[in-house]
């Protein structure tokens, strides 16, 4: 958000002029209302006036109260106000302070001062300037609205996930046949299966991560050892006090690759930009739904190669169609002649 640019200026005062014989040769009929000049007449803007009322008639209006302006007057961006305080007052509130932003920032439909965007920490959990700040043990900040939502605790938690099952299903058309067993984790946590479970090197912080290991079993006393899918083990870890919201969110990405894994194998072997990118379109699309629309814009916004440019593609492959053409996509794109990096 740039500064809002403005300035001050004075019209020129209406002044009552006794008939001087240069001017009085040129006007001798009102600028407004054409009757004939008295021997004493007013000129506003170089234009002659039989009385006050018509001086007032070409007072121009203030763009915010309707009053009229006689005096000094601001303008800015092509609009004039009678005062600082009507000016302020058609400015954008900083989200924290609710003060006039007259220089700060937009951060996805949100509108911060720089003062409060210099001094708030962000918020791990929506990414937002915090206001009133809550340090959580492991170190992570959490603003007052995402605390007051926060999903902390593991009942709470399976509510929300059941949810996001239900409307992925729901969405798709299609079933689990079986749910991903879930764990909170914090930041530590996260971190280390970040290292372990996650094929990027994106910078892009973690909120969920999606885990499918498939086990050995030795048939018969000599028998081989082979992999068996019944002993299948998928887990999806979720970070814990974020935001019912984006817990939501998340959990909708992650039951998405569970989804990927059960019902169109043939990707296994696709670029990670393929996985991430139907993941994200996924939770854009329960965005839109919800009407989440901060959410969504970080989504649309996304810098990251996979998760960004991979959604983007994506969310170009589907279309006005939207789940039908993407999944038609997934049921017959050449696997080998994807390319490693998401087109742009």
């Amino acid at each position: 958000m740039s500064p809002a640019h403005r300035s001050r200026r004075l019209f020129t005062a209406a002044i009552l002029c006794c008939s001087i014989a240069a001017f009085a040769a040129q006007a001798t009929r009102c600028g407004v209302c054409g009757r004939s000049l008295p021997r004493k007449f007013w000129t506003y803007n170089n234009t002659p006036c039989c009385s006050e009322k018509c001086v007032d008639t070409l007072r121009p209006f203030c763009s915010r109260c309707g009053n009229r302006i006689s005096d000094e007057y601001v303008e800015a961006e092509g609009k004039i106000y009678c005062s600082e305080s009507c000016f302020e007052r058609t400015l954008p509130k900083c989200e924290i302070c609710k003060s006039p932003i007259l220089s700060g920032y937009s951060i996805t439909q949100r509108n911060y001062c720089e003062s409060c965007l210099k001094k708030s920490p962000a918020c791990f959990s929506c990414g937002f300037p915090a206001a009133y700040p809550t340090e959580l043990p492991d170190g992570r900040i959490t603003c007052n609205d995402c605390r007051r939502w926060a999903v902390s605790g593991m009942d709470t938690a399976h509510q929300h996930y059941e949810r996001a099952q239900r409307q992925l299903e729901a969405w798709t058309g299609l079933k689990l046949s079986s749910t991903p067993k879930l764990e909170l984790v914090g930041r530590a946590r996260m971190a280390e299966l970040s290292g372990v479970i996650r094929k990027s090197d994106s910078p892009l912080p973690v909120r969920g991560l999606y885990s499918r290991q498939t086990y050995l079993r030795k048939r018969g006393l000599f028998g081989a050892w082979r992999e068996s899918p019944e002993d299948s083990r998928e887990t999806i870890y979720l970070m814990d006090h974020l935001h019912d919201e984006a817990f939501r969110i998340a959990a909708t990405h992650e039951l998405m690759h569970d989804l990927i894994h059960e019902h169109f194998p043939r990707l296994q072997d696709a670029p990670l930009w393929v996985h991430e990118g139907i993941c994200q379109f996924a939770a854009a699309q329960y965005c839109l739904r919800r009407n989440y629309r901060a959410a969504l814009e970080g989504i649309e916004t996304c810098s990251d190669p996979d998760y960004g440019d991979g959604y983007r593609y994506i969310n170009s492959i589907a279309g006005f169609d939207g789940w039908y053409a993407l999944r038609k996509w997934m049921e017959t794109v050449a696997i080998d002649t994807l390319p490693a990096v998401a087109p742009k």
